[in-house]
Order: C-alpha cells, then structure tokens, then sequence
C-alpha cells in the first residue's frame, strides 16, 4: 500500500515539473519570439484591383484573404471595397488582412416577356431596373399591342439599367387564314371545312386505332396557326386494326 502511495507522489511530482516547464517555455522563449515578431504598419489597398492588392500584401509579408464579393455601382469589379484591419495600423507580419472584393453593379435576370401585353413587359422590365431600348412592329398570329420577341432570353443576367428591344405584334398580315379544328372530323368532312376557308387537305397519314376508320386523329399545323390562301395541312387518319 505504501508503494502504491509513493508511486502517486512520483507521479503527481513529474506532472508539476512538466507543468513548470511548459509554462517557462511559454513565459522566457514563445512569447518574447511573438512580442519581437516584425511589426509593419498596414497600406491603403482600397480601390486597387484584386490582383494588385494581393501582390501588395504579399510584399510586406502579410496575409490577404478575399472574401465573397458584394455588389457595387461605384467601385468596378473585382476591386478592392474596403480592408479590415484598415489601413494605418501596426499589425505583425503573417497577419490576416481581409479584403472585400467588388462584384461591380448588381445583376439581374432577363424575364420572360412574350405573350404579355406592351404595358405588363414594360412594367415587369423596370420593376427589376431594365427599360426597352427600341420596339419594332411586325405581323404575326397574335392580337395586336402583344411581344412576339424579346432580344435576350429569359435567365440571362443583365446589369441593372441596361435595355432591351422588343418586338410587337400588329396582328396577322392581311389575307392569313387561321387553321380550323379537323380532330374528330370525318376526311370528307375535314375536306369540306379547309376548302371554306381557301385551305386544301395536305399529306394524309394513316395511323392504327380503335377510333372510327377515316377520323382524323391529329393535324399539322394545329388549329389557330395562320396561313396563306391555298396552303395545306397535313391530317393524321385512324385506320382499322
């Protein structure tokens, strides 16, 4: 049992004496090595380009991070917002400086404004800062004062007050005929109905099905689309099994 003791004290003993130790050692060499560490005063990198300001940090033996980058209309892209620490200060070398990088102006998508009318795509363009540059008319199937084309798709990423052209639609040009529905209808039926409308029957094409022999079951073009005095549209036919 008194070995058992003794061997306690031992052990207690040597656990001090590594204590004492790595306290002196923090004490008499660590902390007079970081107190004695060289001490450079901070520069000015805001505004400079990123590329710029790293090499300058660099060169005094500091250590730039750059952080994610925030939108800016006055401070151009991939520029330097501001520091921090900030400039003027005595910091150690090896010192973090972070840096906040310019993203330049703020984006935004280009909406998708076909099939709204003239007003609804003005309102939903500058609403998000964007403005119609010029809008050319043109004829197409839609009603009239409707966007037929917009010069960016939708998605594209847009800075803020950039325009955008526009066409509109002024209705279909004089002499189009719109398409009517032949689904359902009997070939001679189908026939009839085209020839009304200065239409004529284009390819047939026969298809297998449980549907009455001779009912067409699909068309091209599709019932609404425009066409000239004479064209044809193609019909699909059910067939017997």
């Amino acid at each position: 049992m008194k070995n058992k003791y003794k061997i306690v004290r031992i052990l207690f003993a040597i656990a001090v004496i590594l204590f004492a130790a790595v306290f002196i050692s923090l004490d008499y060499i660590v902390m007079p090595l970081y107190v004695q560490a060289e001490e450079v005063v901070l520069p000015n990198v805001v505004g400079l380009s990123k590329d710029e300001a790293i090499a300058k940090m660099e060169e005094l033996k500091l250590n730039p991070i750059l952080l994610s980058p925030r939108y800016d209309t006055q401070v151009p892209i991939d520029h330097i917002l501001f520091q921090n620490p900030s400039a003027g200060k005595l910091v150690k070398v090896n010192r973090r400086v972070y840096l906040h990088v310019s993203g330049g102006e703020p984006l935004v998508r280009m909406p998708n404004v076909r099939q709204k009318t003239f007003r609804d795509a003005r309102v939903t363009l500058e609403r998000i800062g964007l403005h119609i540059r010029s809008l050319d008319q043109i004829q197409s199937e839609l009603p009239p004062n409707i966007i037929v084309e917009q010069e960016y798709e939708e998605g594209t990423y847009l800075s803020k007050g950039d325009s955008v052209e526009l066409k509109i639609s002024i209705g279909p040009r004089v002499g189009m005929i719109e398409v009517p529905n032949l689904i359902s209808h009997s070939v001679s039926d189908a026939d009839k109905l085209l020839r009304r409308n200065n239409l004529n029957i284009g390819r047939k094409n026969y298809i297998e099905s449980s549907l009455l022999t001779n009912t067409i079951i699909d068309q091209y073009p599709s019932e609404g689309f425009l066409l000239s005095v004479g064209d044809s549209v193609d019909i699909w036919i059910a067939k017997s099994r």
